[in-house]
C-alpha cells in the first residue's frame, strides 16, 4: 500500500467510526480490529518519516507529528469501538 492509499483507508475507517451506532456491536468489533491494525500501519509509516518527509517536502518533525495524530485517533477509535462491542455482548449495564 502506498501512502495515498493509507490516507484514503484511514479516512474511510474514520468515516465508518463516525457512522457507528452504539447498538451495532458486530460492526464495532470489526471496526475495533481494523483501527488497531491501521494504527500499527501508521506507526510503521511514522518510523519511515524521513523517507516520506522528503517525498512530500515537509520536515521530518511535521510528518512524524502528522502520523502520530493519526495513530492516536485510531487508538481512540479502537478503544471506543471495543467498548461498544463489549456493551453489546454483555448488555448496557455490563451484566453477564
Amino acid at each position: 500500500m502506498n501512502l495515498e492509499e493509507d490516507i484514503k483507508f484511514y479516512n474511510d475507517l474514520m468515516q465508518d467510526f463516525k457512522n457507528l451506532d452504539s447498538s451495532d456491536f458486530s460492526t464495532a468489533y470489526v471496526l475495533s480490529q481494523e483501527a488497531l491494525i491501521t494504527a500499527d500501519r501508521w506507526n510503521e509509516i511514522m518510523l519511515n518519516s524521513a523517507k516520506y518527509s522528503k517525498e512530500f517536502e515537509v520536515t521530518k518533525s511535521e510528518f512524524t507529528n502528522y502520523c502520530y495524530q493519526k495513530f492516536k485517533m485510531l487508538m481512540k477509535a479502537h478503544e471506543f469501538s471495543r467498548m461498544v462491542y463489549r456493551q453489546g455482548v454483555y448488555g448496557i449495564n455490563g451484566d453477564e
